[in-house]
């Protein structure tokens, strides 16, 4: 064993303790890598083959022909992964951990968290945020201090980002790519949907003084005569003309 590893800290501690707990410890460790691979590579093939090939890019395809791609993925995953690994692997286990996750969470939080609480959360702003999420998540680990020492075999102090984990910097502007994005995409189909949240409440018709004359009696228009009433009801039908406009926008969408 090298002793010099800090990916060894478990096993030796292990091996201190006699032969049989080290035997369980590595088990379990093999078990548990072999597990965790398998699963995503399986995820990995799937989403290629099925979302990526048959949703994105529209082809077409059998079940066995969906099935021969997701074999072919899952082989060029595992290969990636292997080269990767051999790539990297003087780099502490610690640290490739928490760059799977920080990626993962600047890839996928934001978009989760806003999609459930926030109502004007766009398509457009969700595939933003993804992008910008990833992207600056992996360009601060490559110039990261840990990058620069185990793997360019350089100086960490001349990594242009002093931080080893980009999650601090990377899921924030995540949200705000959001936010920002979403905000200047409201379609017309969604603020319709916005408004229609909105609890519907009785108000005075603008074109007419009568209308407001009846709110203050609570609604009340027993008070009025028939022709005040007539007036009412024109100002009503002029104030629906006016609403068809969006809904013509909204219908047309639907269409397409």
């Amino acid at each position: 064993l090298d002793l010099s590893d800090s990916n060894m800290t478990a096993p030796l501690l292990a091996q201190s303790f006699g032969v049989f707990l080290f035997a369980i410890i590595s088990a379990i460790a093999f078990a548990t890598v072999l597990g965790t691979v398998s699963g995503l590579v399986v995820a990995a093939s799937g989403a290629v083959a099925h979302d990526l090939m048959d949703r994105f890019f529209g082809m077409q395809m059998t079940d066995h022909r969906k099935v021969v791609a997701g074999k072919l993925s899952a082989v060029a995953m595992g290969l990636i992964a292997m080269m990767l690994g051999i790539r990297y692997e003087g780099v502490n286990v610690s640290y490739l951990v928490g760059w799977a996750f920080a990626v993962a969470a600047s890839a996928n939080l934001p978009a989760i968290i806003m999609l459930l609480f926030w109502k004007k959360t766009t398509a457009k702003g969700i595939a933003a945020s993804i992008v910008v999420g990833i992207v600056a998540a992996l360009g601060m680990i490559m110039l990261s201090p840990e990058m620069y020492k185990e793997v360019y075999k350089l100086d960490p102090a001349l990594a242009l980002i002093k931080l080893d984990n980009p999650a601090i910097i990377s899921i924030p502007l995540s949200f705000l790519t959001l936010v920002f994005v979403s905000l200047a995409t409201q379609t017309v189909k969604e603020q319709v949907k916005m408004h229609a949240r909105e609890p519907v409440r009785l108000h005075p018709v603008a074109s007419s003084e009568l209308a407001r004359e009846s709110a203050t009696h609570d609604g009340d228009m027993s008070h009025l005569s028939h022709g005040q009433l007539v007036e009412i009801v024109h100002g009503l039908r002029a104030e629906l003309a006016a609403l068809k406009g969006p809904a013509q926008l909204l219908a047309a969408e639907d269409a397409e």
